[in-house]
């Protein structure tokens, strides 16, 4: 042990005695580290919080949904009272709340401006098809009659009350204009939160504003709910069953593809205008994405630390060759090669690790200055971190074996006598 200790201690002091190449060999891998650590920490920590906000929308729903774009020539399906019943009929027996939801397009005055906003007429059992809980107030009861009462989105509040707190919002009116008519006061009673995490990323990718057309602003959350009655009557845009366990889900939507089957076909573009959609299966595919996206990021990573790794065993065997007398010189005085090479070793993993300690820094403030130029998220959790400080013990590793093998092999014969000569 004590030995162990006398060549840890040596090869710590080499360190101090080159402090030039010490400091190149820290910086190459504190740069390794600092990308590594804001690689893991932005593609993870995003993949963990899309997942974390589809979540809530529910694993055991399944939707009817009319499909945004139609096939040329393609029949407009219904989707009214009578397909509403006939769901009833055919999820018979089954745990299963159905809830229909009618959405028009619709405008919000906020003072000289207007905004495009979706408007969905809500039962309250609506509140049932998503996990999204209220920040304020209450939602919508069947005692609510037309322009009495709504309940605005997070991000719509945002819109109209920019300086108020949700709470502070209860009780004033909004200008709703459904597509149309002429916009009329509605006071507010509830408000939702935003259960997206990254809002402003989202809203980064959505510059043509797409999520704000009719088939996508229930995903982009900003709508604005009322009660029954409240608009026109027609078909509905959706109707969304909850059920209770996963195996019921299975057997809902084995049910409702009798009514509306699924089609194979090599387009894009469904050949039916209204389909069955499991909300657990889009958030299994979700997953597969977002597990695509961390494969690529750990190749990015594994290759910008392979290089490194490459950087450094040059580096060292550099200084090796520079070094041979000494290390001759250690032989002679009875150091075993399992000893130099452990020197070699103890430098190597020393420099790696406290370059990787400074990388962490250097990462965060990397992280920060990204995140003002172009926006995306990221968290500098104890996690990814301490997994960073793995790595960089790794890379002394790997980036020494090299260089001590080299060493362990060195003649001091040879050595110091072509020194001598």
């Amino acid at each position: 042990m004590r030995c162990f200790a006398a060549v840890v201690g040596e090869g710590l002091r080499a360190a101090r005695r080159h402090p030039l190449r010490s400091v190149l060999t820290a910086a190459t891998s504190a740069v390794a580290i600092a990308v590594t650590v804001n690689v893991i920490s932005l593609v993870y920590g995003l993949g963990e919080d899309v997942m974390r906000d589809a979540a809530l929308f529910g694993r055991r729903r399944v939707d009817v949904v009319r499909f945004p774009v139609l096939l040329a020539g393609l029949e407009r399906e219904p989707l009214g009272e009578a397909e509403h019943a006939r769901m009833l009929d055919v999820l018979d027996g089954l745990d299963a709340l159905v809830v229909p939801r009618r959405q028009v397009p619709g405008v919000l005055h906020v003072d000289e401006a207007s905004h495009a906003v979706g408007l969905v007429r809500a039962p309250p059992s609506y509140l049932s098809t998503i996990d999204v809980a209220l920040a304020a107030g209450r939602w919508l009861r069947d005692a609510d009659a037309p322009g009495t009462a709504c309940v605005l989105d997070a991000a719509v509040a945002a819109l109209v009350f920019p300086d108020l707190e949700p709470g502070a919002m209860l009780g004033r009116d909004v200008q709703i204009a459904p597509g149309g008519e002429a916009a009329r006061a509605v006071p507010v009673v509830g408000v939702l939160t935003d259960p997206l995490t990254h809002r402003d990323l989202f809203d980064a990718f959505d510059e043509g504003r797409g999520a704000r057309a009719l088939t996508s602003s229930l995903l982009s959350f900003r709508n604005v709910y009322l009660p029954d009655d409240s608009l026109e009557h027609g078909e509905y845009t959706g109707i969304t069953v909850t059920l209770a366990s996963d195996a019921e889900v299975d057997d809902a939507a084995r049910r409702l593809r009798t009514i509306w089957p699924v089609e194979e076909t090599d387009s894009l573009i469904p050949r039916r205008s209204v389909g069955v959609l499991v909300r657990r299966d889009w958030m299994e595919m979700l997953g597969s994405s977002s597990q695509t996206g961390a494969f690529l990021s750990n190749v990015v990573w594994m290759i910008i630390v392979g290089v490194a790794v490459v950087m450094l065993s040059t580096l060292n065997l550099i200084t090796i060759r520079e070094r041979y007398d000494e290390l001759a010189i250690r032989r002679v005085e009875g150091a075993e090669t399992s000893d130099v090479a452990l020197q070699v070793t103890v430098e190597g993993v020393f420099l790696a690790l406290l370059g990787g300690l400074a990388g962490l820094p250097l990462g965060y403030v990397g992280a920060e200055v990204l995140r003002d130029i172009v926006g995306f998220p990221f968290r500098f959790e104890l996690r990814y971190a301490l997994f960073a400080t793995g790595v960089a013990i790794v890379l002394g590793l790997f980036s020494s074996v090299l260089p001590a093998l080299h060493a362990a092999r060195l003649q001091p014969v040879a050595v110091l006598t072509r020194r001598r000569t």
